[in-house]
């Protein structure tokens, strides 16, 4: 098996499991497009392109907010390297890779709100960059985990 086809098959398989973990979140998939749609609406306002979606990204941003989630990972950044080296992976063009998390955001535009007000994680949505990957999960207790990678 070529080694991006076994990537893509244990990502595959990380996200089957960690939905049959968590209750049903039917509105992340509503969630994520309405990220994609502020976010993209924010660069436009900066004179910026929007980002393409890339489901290798959506993939990678939403095995970090499950893990996040689940406690298998404390929120924040970490394992960020791995997620570039797995970026680089599915985009090899790829120069630049960042990521914003974010937590217990009720709406898109909250969630924006919060990293557009952090120089940080602004800096990130108005990067030099072509992709996004968005990823949502919610914990057991109701909050909310907010991934977004970018690559360029």
């Amino acid at each position: 098996m070529k080694p991006i086809s076994l990537f893509f098959s244990v990502i595959f398989t990380i996200l089957i499991a960690g939905l049959y973990s968590f209750k049903p979140f039917n509105e992340g998939v509503v969630l994520v497009k309405d990220v994609l749609k502020e976010t993209n609406e924010f660069r436009k306002s900066n004179g910026l392109k929007n980002l393409v979606m890339s489901e290798e990204l959506n993939a990678i941003a939403q095995k970090h907010s499950i893990d996040m989630a689940s406690g298998k990972s404390k929120f924040g950044h970490d394992g960020f390297d791995n997620r570039n080296v797995f970026a680089k992976k599915s985009i090899p063009s790829m120069m630049s890779f960042a990521e914003n998390v974010a937590l217990d955001a009720r709406s898109a535009q909250g969630v924006l709100d919060l990293w557009k007000n952090s120089d940080g994680h602004r800096r990130n949505l108005l990067g030099s960059y072509q992709y996004i990957g968005i990823g949502i999960a919610k914990d057991k207790r109701g909050r909310i985990f907010y991934t977004q990678v970018f690559a360029g």
